[in-house]
């Protein structure tokens, strides 16, 4: 129940200019149950005296020699006081439940965005422009897509190709096109290894941290692999999705067209590839077990389409993909027990701001969110 020092708190804001529209209301509400004969229009100042002088009156109670009608009076003011003051609090507790989507809007966190280093054979990191989404390996060196030089790469043409490691960040993605025609989209925290040329090599290795999108140009006499901790991928005519991170339970692959095949690089299976059809994905575990399983391809690109795609998803999974991609923390108060086993089902953009994507969620769901700085905590 509301005591009587919160609504003594709540004159105080009145009579400051601080109340909310919804304090207001309720105050004169109150009012008006004392004496409903004077207008509710009261500026702050006769608000606050009048409710005042209403408090003096109910704190020195008549003796019992006072009529019988003043006892009634009294009796159903206090009364009213009573019924008001606990409404006043079970609203104000569901404003701040309802109002945790304003209170997240005013703490807002904007989306990534296109943001990438490249590391050059000689250790030299280049913050790529933010503007221009991608890069490519031309025979002169690193460029931009539209055809702006970034760095020459003069020891492909000698038949050495240099090493280079294209990087995101934390709430960062890009694109590149490698120097077979290869196009490769990174999502955040994701990094891929590779070589300045392909030319002269048995094989068109590179190595993947994190996640990337892969649109292969096909050679079978020089076959394109992927190596990430547990896997190796290769490429028979295909586009295709690798999620590799490092706090993901598994290692996941889906084709999306073409053919591909998998290997774990671990016992039992490391000497049995997986070959994969459109719409399957291989989940690799820890210990090298792969599981295939049919898939919506939609869900596992919709990062490359600007969207977050959640088909039956752990919620503790989909929030790990938005502290990647709008560089938050994610912490769980020990109260929140519904988000062990909520499964989210739905679709929002990765364009939004983050107090939308958490509004969503809290639409669709029992959890709530705070925001403080670049920590979100969440709560029921």
């Amino acid at each position: 129940m509301m005591q009587q020092e919160e609504i003594d708190k709540l004159l105080q804001k009145k009579h400051a200019g601080n109340c909310s529209p919804e304090e207001i209301a309720f105050l004169e509400s109150w009012y008006a149950q004392w004496n409903k004969d004077l207008p509710l229009g009261l500026t702050a100042e006769e608000l606050h005296e009048d409710l005042l002088a209403i408090r003096k009156m109910t704190s020195t109670l008549p003796s019992a020699a006072k009529s019988q009608k003043l006892k009634q009076g009294l009796l159903v003011a206090a009364t009213l006081f009573l019924i008001l003051s606990t409404g006043l609090y079970f609203y104000l507790q569901s404003q701040i439940k309802k109002g945790s989507t304003a209170y997240l809007a005013l703490h807002d966190i904007n989306p990534g965005g296109n943001k990438a280093t490249v590391t050059l054979a000689n250790g030299q990191k280049v913050d790529l422009n933010s503007l221009k989404g991608g890069v490519m390996i031309g025979k002169s060196g690193l460029a931009y897509n539209d055809g702006t030089d970034i760095s020459q790469i003069d020891s492909a043409a000698k038949g050495t190709a240099q090493q280079l490691t294209l990087a995101t960040p934390v709430g960062g993605q890009y694109h590149i096109t490698l120097s077979d025609g290869t196009r490769v989209w990174l999502n955040a925290t994701s990094s891929l290894k590779f070589p300045s040329s392909f030319a002269r090599l048995k094989e068109r290795k590179v190595e993947l941290t994190g996640e990337a999108y892969f649109e292969v140009t096909h050679n079978a006499k020089q076959p394109f692999r992927v190596y990430t901790s547990r896997q190796i991928a290769e490429d028979l005519g295909t586009s295709f999705n690798i999620n590799s991170y490092a706090d993901e339970p598994t290692i996941k692959t889906t084709l999306v067209e073409g053919s591909m095949q998998v290997q774990s690089l671990k016992e039992p299976q490391g000497k049995q590839p997986i070959i994969l059809k459109p719409s399957q994905q291989a989940s690799v575990s820890i210990t090298g077990i792969i599981n295939v399983r049919q898939v919506d391809t939609d869900e596992a690109l919709g990062w490359k389409n600007g969207e977050f795609i959640f088909d039956g998803e752990d919620f503790k999974s989909a929030m790990r993909k938005i502290a990647r991609w709008y560089n938050v923390e994610v912490v769980y108060e020990p109260g929140a027990k519904a988000s062990s086993t909520l499964i989210l089902e739905g679709l929002v953009s990765r364009k939004s701001k983050l107090s939308e994507v958490l509004k969503w969620i809290e639409s669709i769901s029992s959890v709530h969110f705070k925001i403080e700085g670049r920590r979100i905590t969440v709560t029921e």
